[in-house]
């Protein structure tokens, strides 16, 4: 189960447009290699997204999520987006995150079946005392299903990911509702201006699938992906990405899209 839950952090939290879908590695590397913090950098070496830090034992405790940086001037206004704590069990099972985005705290809580195999996570923002979204895990083939809904129970988001080794992504696809962007003309002391609103009560469904050919080295490392995508129903979008690892087979960078890159701190 420790495998696991680094998965499920990259799919609940960490996920940026664009960015590589497989980007850490499960729980047993960083154990091995006692890693006590990460930094994860996007677009350059000096652009800092990420941080997570473990405990001596190598338990997730606490990611730090920074803003967006394109250039030297918003790299030096990068602020905290969000703050997210982890909480486990008697037997070290993940069971919350406490998530601190801006004014809010969201909490997302873990359920696992009688064999301690995680089957549920429901994600509660702010006050409501109703999951804004829930994901499923299934097993042969090992996939999870991720669903949100607005405030009519109208399922607004639904879509699956499937795995190489249970945990790498190599297919997702679903939909997700927006709502139709509409003309309005107001009059204003005679003139007459044309402005857009979000129609809420006007949905429009879009598609989206992405394959992902993952190739593994012999000491299983994943080393190349060739992604192709098909999203917003018909927009297409190809690319392959490429891994590299340091000498003790920490992932140093993912390369070929959106470069990132890997800084780590370890217990002595």
């Amino acid at each position: 189960m420790k495998q696991l839950s680094v998965f499920i952090l990259s799919l609940l939290f960490i996920k940026v447009s664009g960015q590589p879908e497989n980007r850490w590695q499960p729980d047993s590397v960083y154990q091995n290699n006692k890693v006590m913090k990460i930094y994860a950098f996007l677009n350059s070496k000096n652009d800092l997204s990420e941080m997570i830090e473990f405990d001596s034992v190598g338990h997730k405790i606490r990611s730090v999520k920074y803003s967006a940086s394109y250039n030297k001037r918003t790299r030096k206004n990068k602020r905290i987006d969000r703050i997210s704590y982890f909480k486990y069990d008697s037997q070290m099972k993940l069971i919350q995150i406490i998530d601190s985005v801006s004014y809010n705290v969201n909490n997302t809580y873990f359920y696992y079946d009688t064999n301690g195999m995680l089957i549920n996570t429901k994600r509660f923002e702010g006050t409501f005392d109703t999951p804004s979204s829930e994901t499923y895990y299934y097993t042969n083939p090992y996939r999870s299903t991720t669903t949100r809904r607005n405030d009519s129970s109208i399922i607004t988001y639904n879509k699956t990911k499937e795995y190489d080794k249970d945990f790498y992504v190599n297919k997702f696809y679903g939909y997700y509702l927006e709502a139709k962007l509409k003309t309005i003309l107001v009059v204003n002391k005679g003139d007459t201006l044309k402005g857009q609103y979000s129609d809420y009560s006007d949905m429009q469904r879009f598609e989206d699938t992405e394959q992902i050919k993952n190739v593994f080295n012999s000491k299983g490392q994943l080393v190349s992906s060739k992604v192709k995508s098909v999203f917003m129903n018909d927009r297409e979008l190809s690319y392959k990405l490429t891994y590299k690892y340091y000498a003790n087979g920490l992932l140093m960078s993912i390369e070929g899209y959106i470069p990132e890159f890997f800084r780590y701190e370890f217990y002595k």
